[in-house]
C-alpha cells in the first residue's frame, strides 16, 4: 500500500508551472496585415509632410524683415560678407554705390531691403529688383532692366544735347552702363514731343508698334534694319522710317502685316538696286496694290 500512497501524493504536487507553455497565436490574415501597413505608411506620410511644411514655414518666416527687425533690436548681428548683383548693363559697382553698400561693417539683419528694392525699381532703366538674404554672410541683388528699341537726342541745359533710349513701352530714360556700339547702332526717335511730368520724361504713345516693327526687321530683314537711321512718329499712325536707299519708308500699324510688308520691302530694293538706282525718295507700303515707289535716282 504505500507506493499507492507516494503516488497519489506526487499528483497533489503538480502547479501551473507544469503546464507545456509552447502556445502558437494565432496568424494574421492578410487583409489585417495590409490594413496595418497602410495606417502605419499614412503616419509616416504625415510626419514626413508636417517636418517639411515645419521647414519651410521656419525658413520663410526667418526671411521676413519682421524676424530680422526683431533679431537685430534683440542685439544680434550678422556682418555681410558677400554681396552678390545680377544685371544686364549696371554693373556691380554701380549698385553697390546707388545702395550705399560700400561701407564697412553692414548687417545682413540690419538692411531694409524693402526700402532698397523700392529705391531700385524707382530708378528708370530697371523694370523690377529682387533683394533676398542667404544666411549667414550674403546678399543677393537680381535687377531686370528696360530693353532700348531706340534713341532720342534731347538738350541738356548743363551738358547740351544728350541722348536718351526709349523702350517698347515708351519710357524714356538716360541709360547707364550700355555698350556704345549698341546704343550707336539703335535708330533715333522723330515725330515726337518730350514731355516731363514730376521730373520724368512722359512715355511716348505708339511705341508698342514701333517695337514691334523693329523687332520684326531685326529677326527676318537684318540686312535692311541695320540701313535704318530715323523711325518717325510724325505720321501717327503711320510708323515712317528713313534709310540710306530709302528716303521715306511708311509701315501701316499692323503687327500681323509687318512680315508682309518687310518682304515687299526687300523686294523693292533688290529689284531698283537691280536697275542701278542708288536711292528712292519714297515706298509706300499702305498702298498694298498699287505702285508703292516714287522719285527713283539712278547711279551716275
Amino acid at each position: 500500500m504505500a507506493p499507492r500512497k507516494a503516488k497519489k501524493k506526487a499528483r497533489q504536487s503538480r502547479t501551473w508551472k507544469d503546464i507545456d507553455q509552447d502556445v502558437k497565436a494565432k496568424s494574421m490574415s492578410s487583409t489585417a496585415l495590409k490594413r496595418m501597413l497602410l495606417g502605419r505608411c499614412k503616419k509616416a506620410a504625415i510626419f514626413l509632410v508636417l517636418a517639411v511644411a515645419l521647414a519651410l514655414g521656419a525658413r520663410a518666416f526667418l526671411m521676413t524683415e519682421d524676424v530680422s527687425s526683431v533679431l537685430s533690436k534683440a542685439g544680434r548681428s550678422l556682418p555681410i560678407k558677400s554681396i552678390e548683383t545680377e544685371s544686364d548693363a549696371l554693373g556691380h559697382e554701380w549698385i553697390l554705390d546707388y545702395l550705399d553698400l560700400n561701407g564697412e561693417g553692414l548687417d545682413l539683419l540690419g538692411i531694409d531691403l524693402a526700402e532698397m528694392k523700392q529705391r531700385l525699381e524707382s530708378y528708370p532703366q530697371i523694370v523690377s529688383a529682387d533683394l533676398a538674404r542667404q544666411f549667414p554672410d550674403t546678399l543677393f541683388i537680381t535687377i531686370e532692366e528696360r530693353e532700348p528699341v531706340a534713341k532720342v537726342f534731347a538738350a541738356d541745359i548743363e551738358r547740351g544735347r544728350v541722348t536718351l533710349l526709349v523702350d517698347g513701352e515708351g519710357v524714356v530714360y538716360e541709360g547707364f552702363g550700355y555698350d556704345s556700339k549698341r546704343v550707336k547702332a539703335l535708330p533715333s526717335l522723330d515725330g515726337i514731343r518730350l514731355k516731363r511730368k514730376d521730373g520724368v520724361f512722359e512715355p511716348i504713345d505708339g511705341m508698342e508698334m514701333v517695337a514691334k516693327l523693329l523687332s520684326e526687321a531685326q529677326s527676318i530683314a537684318p540686312h535692311l534694319y541695320r540701313s535704318w537711321r530715323v523711325v518717325s512718329l510724325a505720321e501717327s499712325p503711320n510708323i515712317l522710317v528713313k534709310s540710306r536707299f530709302a528716303r521715306e519708308m511708311i509701315f501701316e500699324p499692323s503687327p500681323n502685316s509687318f512680315r508682309r510688308q518687310l518682304a515687299e520691302l526687300d523686294y523693292i530694293i533688290d529689284y531698283h538696286k537691280g536697275r542701278s538706282l542708288s536711292r528712292v525718295d519714297k515706298v509706300d507700303l499702305t498702298l498694298q496694290t498699287q505702285v508703292p515707289v516714287t522719285r527713283a535716282s539712278v547711279v551716275q
